[in-house]
């Protein structure tokens, strides 16, 4: 039994020593998984994003000892080490929450609340893996995808009653995407 828990141990530090930070420079990149600057998370992530309060232009990524400055706007996205991918859009990050018929943001914001500021998790969508980021409601998925009837009588049908963010427990998706498989089946 020490064994295996020794043995079981070994694989797992492997597998964390291992784990990988990156860059993605375009879709076909974020596409096949090929990660650029790839920055081993055993040494600590060497991507700073400058996002959260000054929504820089640029990231530095510090790759191997060597130092890079990146624009934004050149870029896909970049994988951190807990392999959350992010994508960027207007020179901010979005964390890609879900990969499906639709793609799902989410980002943290903060929002004004009396006398104190509050981080809320506010949820986007893009209708392909690099289109437009529009905030996740039922009207903006209406307009994006507003050539297909089906799917919109499908969005009224089961986003009558408002939330269109709704995590799906039973269908282990988002209820949009759910919907698109729904709409697809047809």
């Amino acid at each position: 039994m020490k064994i295996l828990l020794t043995a079981l141990l070994i694989m797992s530090l492997n597998s964390y020593a291992k784990s990988q930070s990156g860059i993605y420079m375009n879709i076909a990149d974020y596409r096949n998984n090929k990660l650029t600057y790839e920055i081993g998370c055993a040494k600590g992530e060497k991507i700073h994003i400058h996002d959260f309060f000054w929504n820089m232009a640029t990231i530095k990524v510090v790759d191997d000892g060597k130092k890079y400055t990146l624009k934004k706007d050149e870029l896909y996205g970049f994988r951190d080490c807990n392999n959350d991918v992010y994508r960027f859009y207007n020179n901010m990050e979005y964390l890609i929450a879900e990969a499906g018929n639709v793609y799902i943001y989410l980002r943290k914001e903060n929002t004004a609340q009396n006398k104190n500021n509050k981080v809320v998790n506010v949820y986007y969508f893009s209708a392909t893996p690099n289109g437009e980021i529009l905030s996740l409601t039922l009207g903006n998925l209406k307009k994006a995808f507003k050539d297909n009837d089906k799917l919109t009588d499908l969005l009224d049908k089961f986003f009558n009653a408002g939330d269109v963010c709704a995590f799906d427990q039973v269908h282990n998706t988002f209820k949009v995407n759910y919907v698109f498989f729904k709409n697809n089946k047809q």
